[in-house]
């Protein structure tokens, strides 16, 4: 699939070093008319997920793969909206914007918040360490095992992860962002910076100084799996529309579009999904 261009540019502003576009109105009742004229959407700005590139537009997996399943649809992507992590979930339910396109992982806790879309991709973890390893560091345990201090962007899966393999609060540092992180590494704040493993792929690939690689990649916290599963958020009264939106991305989730997709921001045909939104969900 050839780069995507949205049907209406994204106007970016830079404002306090974070990106933020003006919020439309709140969302229609009628999800499957509204898509024709163009779906709101919030993301984070994240790689590879969704993301401002050096042309100014808006790409990604996540954009992609949801410009595609709106097209299959007869719909499409209208304005986007550059939003906080901690704002998705409530500006969604608030009728913000219509959808968060944003690499989110399903937990059940989320699950009772919004409406999630099946996955579209399941991912293993990984630690952005300094260049060398220095302290040896290849999971959560590790970190705990040595009392060092480790980095999560604030209200992402890595804090649950973290304390779920027994690292102390008091040695987990939430910050805003992949920045944030990394300035907090280099500055020795923390030991190791936690992201999903093609989120540290990323990172190590947009560090021209070469001081910081990739732990490896790891799929148990605790003993138990840590694939973690990202779909798209709805608000929990679009069920209907969600239902039919469905339909569409499973029929072309893994397909050779899609894993092109994947591929192209770093991804791979073994980072597809293994679970339903259900089975996380519990329902």
């Amino acid at each position: 699939m050839d780069n995507v261009k949205l049907t209406r540019r994204m106007t970016l502003a830079l404002s306090a070093g974070a990106m933020s576009i003006a919020f439309a109105l709140p969302v229609q009742a009628d999800l499957m008319e509204k898509i024709k004229e163009g779906m709101d959407v919030a993301f984070y700005n994240f790689k590879p997920y969704a993301f401002v590139d050096q042309n100014n537009d808006l790409v990604g997996t996540d954009i992609e793969l949801l410009t595609a399943v709106l097209d299959k649809m007869g719909g499409q992507i209208g304005e986007a909206q550059a939003v906080d992590w901690g704002a998705l979930i409530p500006g969604v339910n608030s009728g913000r914007f219509d959808v968060v396109a944003a690499g989110m992982f399903v937990t059940p806790k989320r699950c009772a918040a919004v409406r999630f879309s099946q996955p579209y991709f399941g991912i293993k973890q990984a630690l952005a360490v300094p260049n060398g390893n220095p302290n040896g560091l290849t999971n959560y345990e590790s970190v705990r095992d040595k009392g060092l201090t480790i980095g999560v962007i604030s209200g992402a899966a890595q804090f649950g992860y973290a304390t779920a393999a027994g690292v102390p609060e008091a040695n987990i540092l939430q910050l805003p962002d992949n920045p944030a992180g990394i300035a907090a590494l280099r500055a020795g704040r923390i030991d190791a910076w936690a992201v999903s493993a093609p989120g540290v792929r990323e990172i190590v690939k947009g560090v021209p100084e070469g001081d910081i690689e990739s732990g490896p990649v790891f799929a148990e916290v605790a003993g138990k799996p840590a694939v973690s599963h990202g779909a798209f958020a709805f608000r929990q009264d679009a069920s209907a529309f969600v239902d039919e939106f469905d339909k569409a991305l499973t029929a072309f989730v893994g397909s050779p579009e899609h894993v092109a997709i994947m591929e192209k921001y770093g991804m791979s045909a073994d980072e597809l999904p293994v679970l339903k939104t259900e089975d996380i969900c519990g329902s």
